[in-house]
């Protein structure tokens, strides 16, 4: 609507491998405005910076004349569902494309059975970088990307 502002935190969602799950749990202990969230396909859970049951809102509208808009919320619970489906699609979609004794099919399998994921929310929606970055939560990820290559 006329006159009205859309705010969005920064989220992101991604397969990782168990020690850049590890290396994002310290990120986000490091950064008090974030949270994590991650599940193996086990059902083993991190959470970090979340209280038991907590739903952020990731985007809401604000517009004159009206009660604020909270289109996009993200739940825990709805979370771990969602996590469900998308192992199940390791074994479902990706395992059926490669041969059972292929590398490639031993790889997929890793990846379900070991990978955590992992869904981080930059609940610090104002400030941007302190260096001037316009995606902090970005950056941030980049640098656990880059140290765990070294």
């Amino acid at each position: 609507g006329k006159g009205g502002r859309v705010y969005q935190k920064a989220y992101v969602e991604c397969f990782v491998s168990p020690d850049k799950a590890n290396r994002l749990t310290q990120m986000v202990t490091d950064h008090p405005n974030t949270n994590l969230y991650a599940v193996n396909h086990a059902g083993q859970e991190l959470r970090v910076g979340v209280e038991e049951g907590g739903v952020t809102a990731l985007t809401w509208g604000v517009f004159p004349n009206r009660e604020i808009l909270q289109p996009t919320i993200f739940d825990p619970d709805t979370f771990l569902v969602w996590a469900e489906e998308a192992f199940s699609l390791w074994s479902t979609m990706w395992l059926n494309l490669y041969d059972f004794d292929s590398e490639s099919y031993e790889l997929i399998e890793r990846i379900r059975d070991t990978y955590y994921l992992v869904a981080i929310i930059d609940n610090d929606f104002t400030s941007g970088g302190r260096d001037g970055s316009t995606f902090p939560l970005l950056d941030c990820l980049l640098k656990v990307g880059k140290e765990s290559s070294s």
